[in-house]
């Protein structure tokens, strides 16, 4: 059997591959007895040695190969380690060369270093000796002590001079003598700082440089200030020690049953006067002293660079306040909820005073109670608002004093700091929207609103007196800005009149100006019906009077303007609305006009009256005519073409007349035979179609090429029937379109 087969059949073999395992345990659970477990091994170890044996036969050449090379192998290991031997022994004589040079070297520098250190201490000593002589001499000048202190410092502390007896009592002397220059300098600074003694402190200050504890000094100092602020915070902050006082002061005078009251306000006067104080005696001094701390060292550059001693005690010290304000009792905290600005004033009094530019106020350590005050603000800025509306649909003129009263009131508490204004402006700007939005709300918008047929309405009439709280509300507010303009930051007031913008009359007055507006249109579109534009008779030497839908024009502004107009107060708006009327009123009157035809010359004479009549009918909405700029100019211009000839009009236009190209144009065509067809006429209009055109097309290209159409067509008309001439206005009318085509390129 072959060698690996064999070793298959061990590996695989249930018995004999538990020896294979190298955790070999007794075998004593088996079934077969020890003798049949015996024998099997017997077995086993007898094919495992007939199988080596088989392998030694087979491999005995291999075998005796490679027992020669061990044999060479180990007479190769024996020379090398006898080599080995002879290598250690060299080194150990090398290290012996080395070691002996070696020792000896270091005991000498040891002694030379030895020889050095005695030098040095000698050296030394001497130094200090003299120095100490010569501090002995310097008399009474700290600065000069402080000097050859810090030398003498350096000097000890280079060596341990223990054990040198000449020394022992220089070196207590040296340390004692520093001690009392330090703590006669801190006497002196503190000193100083209390009296304002300027020259003594810069002499502290050169001490504490000279003895390199600059630094130090400046932060005890500082840190000293801060800790007696603290306390003195804590201490105008104690409820406990208020309410004493306060029952002291008050003792004696407190009526039966008014206890509580009189004692909540005792408190709080008491608690004031306490902050008042604080900010004007402790937190004054300290930050006084601070500053000429700051001042002195920046006098002295040489000393290093503090820049930053105030502005980082201000920093803490709004934080040491800060602190000890949020461990207050609720009734203090309440105290500076309500009274806010109080403590602003403080703060920025306190500045004021101080007048020292790197100190300014953090408002972030404060913004627990500014948040809290504006808050309680805007509650108290919306409230009158909210009521003036909640308790009737037209709020009175007390209601709305009651809310500008509030407001003025808010406005005045910031007086004094900037940033605190702006946030009430702001407050103040929502109730101002509120107040506008209570108002729109209230608005009515039923079909009637605009009728100005019959009298006003009850929702015509409450819509003016809506309009008008709100004008009175803005009025007020804008007289609170005027007194106060020069005490407000400007963005305040930027805020509250940017506010006001939205509250208006005009979208009120709007609808009332659209509906009069169409009504003066259907007034004016009767002008066509008129028969005396088209009489025959020459009208010289009569005495003419205004045509009739001229007097019911005027009637009827006259009638719109103290009815339903007058209802309104609000002047601007009002005035506005009425120019609007009034613009829309000439522009209609003066496109009919120039559409009337046919038009005579008795009709032209009446159109120049009308145009006189016109200005007398819009007085009512305008005091002079003359504000509507160039409306009026083109209202006085057309009533110099009625009487002019098409070549006069045609010249004056081209010397710069107001009345556009189109609509002059437009006005010729009634100079013309009846085969020169309006523009309208030509497209199938009536006049209330052209009427509507204008309005929609104002474009002056547009119109224009409008009137050319006609003229082009008027033009094929002749061509195609053959007529000799063309109208006489024809050749104008051409002239006029290339002039108001090359105006237009201008």
């Amino acid at each position: 059997m072959d060698a690996k087969d064999v070793c298959v059949e061990i590996e695989n073999d249930a018995f004999y591959s538990k020896f294979l395992d190298e955790n070999i345990k007794p075998l004593t659970g088996e079934t077969i007895s020890v003798t049949d477990q015996v024998t099997k091994l017997a077995l086993g170890i007898e094919k495992l040695g007939k199988t080596l044996e088989k392998q030694v036969l087979a491999k005995h050449n291999d075998l005796l190969t490679q027992a020669s090379h061990i044999t060479d192998l180990e007479t190769t290991l024996a020379s090398v380690q006898n080599q080995v031997q002879n290598l250690l022994k060299g080194a150990e004589k090398l290290q012996d060369r080395i070691h002996i040079p070696y020792f000896a070297l270091e005991n000498q520098t040891i002694m030379l270093e030895r020889v050095q250190t005695t030098c040095n201490l000698l050296r030394h000593s001497t130094k200090i000796i003299a120095l100490w002589n010569k501090l002995i001499n310097v008399g009474d000048h700290p600065a000069k002590e402080a000097i050859i202190l810090f030398e003498l410092d350096e000097l000890i502390g280079d060596y341990d001079f223990a054990g040198i007896v000449l020394l022992e009592e220089v070196l207590k002397e040296v340390e004692s003598r520093r001690k009392e220059l330090l703590t006669n300098s801190i006497a002196a600074l503190q000193s100083s700082l209390l009296n304002g003694d300027k020259t003594k402190l810069l002499q502290c200050f050169k001490v504490f440089h000279n003895l390199q504890c600059t630094e130090e000094q400046i932060r005890n100092t500082v840190q000293n200030i801060l800790n007696e602020l603290q306390r003195d915070i804590a201490t105008s902050l104690n409820v406990q020690m208020v309410s004493i006082e306060v029952k002291k002061s008050s003792s004696g005078r407190v009526a039966p049953g008014k206890a509580n009251i009189m004692n909540a306000q005792d408190f709080k006067m008491k608690l004031w006067d306490n902050i008042e104080k604080l900010f004007k005696i402790e937190i004054y001094n300290g930050c006084a002293k601070v500053i000429m701390l700051q001042n002195a060292i920046n006098e002295l550059h040489a000393i290093g660079n503090f820049r930053n001693i105030t502005k980082n005690f201000w920093s803490n010290l709004l934080q040491i306040f800060s602190t000890e304000l949020e461990k207050s009792p609720q009734n203090v905290n309440q105290s500076m909820e309500i009274d806010y600005p109080k403590l602003l004033k403080c703060f920025n009094d306190l500045l004021s005073k101080l007048k020292y530019k790197d100190l300014e106020m953090n408002r972030s350590s404060m913004m627990k109670w500014e948040n809290s005050f504006l808050s309680k603000s805007l509650g108290k800025l919306l409230e009158p608002v909210r009521t003036m509306w909640h308790l009737s649909q037209v709020p009175s003129m007390d209601q709305i004093d009651n809310a500008i009263r509030v407001i003025a009131e808010a406005l005045s508490i910031s007086l004094g700091d900037k940033q605190l204004s702006i946030s009430l402006a702001n407050s103040v700007a929502k109730s101002i929207k509120q107040m506008n939005m209570e108002a729109e709300q209230r608005l009515s918008m039923d079909s009637d609103v605009a009728q100005i047929i019959e009298s006003p309405t009850s929702s015509q009439q409450k819509n003016a007196d809506l309009c008008n709280s709100l004008y009175y509300f803005s009025s007020q507010i804008k007289r609170v800005l005027v007194n106060m303009n020069t005490m407000l930051p400007a963005e305040s007031i930027q805020i509250v009149q940017n506010s006001l913008k939205d509250i208006t009359s005009m979208p009120v007055l709007q609808l009332f100006a659209e509906s009069i507006k169409n009504s003066l249109y259907i007034i004016l579109m009767t002008m066509h019906d008129e028969p005396d534009l088209v009489r025959a008779d020459d009208p010289m030497g009569k005495t003419l009077s205004c045509s009739p839908y001229m007097k019911e024009l005027q009637q009827f502004v006259s009638r719109c303007k103290d009815i339903y107009l007058s209802m309104f107060q609000e002047k601007s708006a009002l005035n506005e609305c009425c120019l609007n009327i009034a613009i829309a009123c000439i522009e209609r009157f003066i496109q009919h006009v120039c559409n009337t035809r046919p038009l005579s010359k008795f009709g032209r004479i009446k159109l120049q009256i009308d145009c006189k009549h016109l200005e007398v009918a819009l007085s009512p909405l305008v005091n002079d005519v003359s504000e509507l700029g160039d409306h009026y100019r083109q209202l006085k211009a057309l009533h110099l073409i009625l009487e002019k000839t098409p070549q006069e009009i045609a010249k004056s236009q081209s010397e710069g007349a107001c009345l556009p190209y189109s609509l002059v144009m437009m006005f010729l065509f009634s100079h013309a035979g009846p085969q020169l067809l309006a523009p309208h006429t030509c497209a199938g209009w009536n006049i209330q179609k052209l009427m509507q055109w204008l309005d929609t097309h104002k474009n002056e290209k547009e119109r224009l090429e409008f009137v050319a159409g006609a003229l082009q067509r008027y033009q094929n008309h002749v061509r195609q029937n053959q007529i000799a001439t063309y109208d006489e206005v024809y050749p104008v009318l051409i002239q006029l379109l290339e002039e108001g085509r090359k105006h237009l390129k201008k």
